[in-house]
């Protein structure tokens, strides 16, 4: 999956340290409109979008990444801590998305 990693910086106090991670993920099945799908999307359709990962308590950018144009992205090795992720669109057309409190994933393997 780095494969889709165009651009990124990190954080080394908090990142990659851990065995988790955060990532847009396709949905596993794509046909299945309740399949959970994790991309990155500009009015609904998959877009390339930079991603920029914050630790929660302290907000220290842990990460930067830009998605592929399928809306694909990750980052590996987090800790186990609470993010907040924000979704800049790059042409300025929409304006930021964020979720908070994001818990990563556990790396599989």
């Amino acid at each position: 999956m780095r494969s889709f990693l165009l651009g990124m910086t990190i954080s080394p106090r908090i990142a990659y340290r851990g065995k988790f991670y955060l990532g847009g993920d396709p949905p596993e099945d794509p046909q299945d409109l309740l399949s959970p799908d994790g991309r990155a999307k500009i009015l609904n359709k998959p877009a390339r979008i930079r991603v920029r990962i914050l630790e929660r308590r302290s907000m220290v950018v842990v990460a930067e990444v830009q998605s592929d144009a399928r809306g694909l992205w990750r980052v590996d090795h987090l800790a186990d801590l609470e993010y907040l992720v924000l979704g800049l669109d790059e042409s300025g057309n929409v304006n930021a998305a964020v979720q908070d409190w994001v818990r990563p994933a556990p790396m599989e393997g």
